[in-house]
């Protein structure tokens, strides 16, 4: 986290020793490790108006905030009062520590806490973190915010990159999924992007959970950030083997902040989002690849209702058991609300053992750097991790892998037919670039990338031929193979002057091109038909 002292103040209120957190060595261990600028601040969880004057010295856009117990101080608080010390819109995080309190050994609270911070400041250096919008922060608000006049917080909302995006002609997953009709479509503008209605946006990230291309970012749901997260959370630098993951929506995470302060989550680790949109099963997967034993999900009532949170777990058991993973269904599942049957579920995924052992384990591969993009790279890292870990290395004798299909896989499963003309209308309007054309001996290939295929079938619905057919699903043999090409075509001659000729899609040169001229190059083509006139 090179340069990020400067960027991020780490703002630590002492009455984290309450929780056996010794904040003196913690604050000594951020200096070392050059995690942000360190500042000790006592009295912030009564009084978050101190984090006005604690940062406005600093010069910081973002802070982290430090505290003893989830709530307290409120985060719609902090982003208001670092508002007034300058701090960007959603630039503050939080970490409560309260959750390390029971049954911890003095090696793993200090161990766990450090790996918490960085954490969060991973979540806030992301690239892409979506839109912000001011909204009154509610019951919640201080007598001292009323006296000052600061009843306004920042919430995120969904942003749409245009860039990447379909567009809601061709596409227009999120509209339909979005339960508040937060994405418009611009009726006035064929093919343009969706637009966010900012007053209607609850940040519920069902948006993210369809779409192809990751057009749409979310605070804490951009694919770096959640890949930076993991890190942090199931590093292995500080000699403690990574803890087993609760992957938590936020409004939901109480009962588990109660449930370590009280009676303990030894070897647990929780990762807060928004919402459990865009955090599915390619996310479960690289966790465990990174050598969490186990993961389970908490999610709110709104993630409960929707089908993609059921289906995304289902896949990734389904997978866990083509490997061989004996315990698939321990291994990853969804927790209870709160109270006995929380911490009875806790205990029964605890005591597994981590897939992926330390000395197996490459590193992450991170997302393109402009924070674009999608999780489909991660999920095929993930795959081949754990397949090596549960088959070991795949033989010549061995019987060829199965391909795993379901609804909930992060990848798609691409064929082509009989039929393919290499036209390249698929590759022009893959979303993800999984598919490209190369030059071949004798001819041309349609090459597949099959760790970028998201199974969006946006080529299988341009297809000019209709010879392209995608399941969404995990094949080992495809993803071994990398770079592969699944279509080769035959490059013709021109007749003139013997350059090879471009393909054209079959449907063109069939019903509007004569044949003599489909034979020829574009420039042959061009000069027979000026002679012709």
């Amino acid at each position: 986290m090179a340069g990020v002292r400067s960027a991020i103040a780490i703002v630590v209120d002492p009455d984290v020793s309450d929780v056996g957190i010794d904040h003196v060595a913690l604050v000594g261990d951020l200096r070392r490790l050059g995690i942000g600028r360190p500042i000790v601040v006592p009295g912030l969880a009564r009084h978050p108006e101190l984090l006005t004057g604690a940062v406005k010295s600093a010069g910081v856009r973002r802070a982290v905030v430090v505290s003893a117990e989830l709530g307290h101080p409120p985060l719609s608080e902090l982003r208001m009062w670092g508002e007034a010390a300058g701090l960007a819109p959603l630039g503050v995080n939080v970490v409560a520590l309260d959750i390390l309190r029971a049954q911890r050994s003095t090696a793993e609270r200090s161990a766990y806490s450090l790996r918490m911070v960085r954490a969060a400041v991973a979540a806030l250096v992301a690239p892409a973190n979506g839109l912000a919008v001011r909204r009154p922060v509610g019951a919640s608000l201080s007598r001292r915010a009323l006296l000052n006049g600061r009843a306004t917080t920042w919430v995120p909302v969904v942003e749409v990159q245009a860039r990447t995006c379909l567009g809601t002609q061709a596409c227009g997953r999120c509209v339909q999924a979005c339960p508040a009709d937060a994405l418009q479509i611009q009726d006035d503008l064929d093919g343009a992007s969706p637009v966010v209605d900012v007053s209607r946006c609850e940040a519920c990230s069902g948006c993210l959970d369809v779409c192809p291309t990751g057009a749409l970012s979310l605070d804490g749901h951009d694919p770096g950030a959640i890949a930076q997260t993991l890190r942090a959370l199931l590093s292995r630098s500080d000699g403690l083997a990574p803890p087993s993951l609760v992957i938590a929506c936020r409004s939901a995470v109480q009962p588990l902040h109660d449930l370590g302060e009280r009676s303990g989550l030894p070897g647990w680790l929780v990762m807060e989002v928004a919402c459990l949109g865009g955090v599915g099963s390619a996310w479960h997967l690289a966790a465990l690849a990174a050598g969490a034993p186990s993961v389970q999900l908490l999610p709110c009532e709104r993630c409960m209702d929707r089908g993609f949170l059921t289906k995304e777990l289902a896949f990734t058991r389904k997978l866990l058991q083509a490997l061989g993973d004996v315990d698939a269904s321990r291994r990853v599942g969804i927790l209870p609300p709160g109270g006995r049957s929380l911490k009875r579920a806790v205990q029964a995924a605890g005591g597994l053992r981590a897939l992926v052992a330390e000395s197996d384990a490459d590193p992450m591969p991170m997302p393109a750097p402009d924070g674009l993009g999608t999780s489909a790279r991660a999920a095929a890292w993930a795959v081949g991790e754990i397949a090596r870990a549960l088959t070991g290395p795949v033989r010549d004798q061995d019987p060829r892998p199965q391909a795993t299909l379901g609804e909930g896989a992060p990848l798609g499963i691409l064929r082509a037919t009989q039929g393919c003309t290499a036209c390249g209308v698929c590759a022009r309007s893959c979303p993800t670039s999984a598919l490209s054309l190369t030059a071949e001996p004798g001819g041309t290939a349609l090459v597949l990338d099959p760790a970028a295929c998201t199974g969006c079938a946006v080529c299988v619905q341009t297809c000019p031929e209709s010879v392209l057919e995608v399941v969404r699903g995990v094949d080992l043999e495809l993803l071994g193979l990398g770079r592969s090409a699944i279509a080769l075509v035959a490059v013709a001659a021109c007749p003139d002057c013997g350059e090879n000729v471009p393909a054209l899609p079959a449907t063109a040169h069939r019903s509007s091109m004569p044949a003599d001229l489909a034979q020829r190059c574009p420039r042959c083509r061009q000069a027979a038909l000026a002679a012709s006139v």
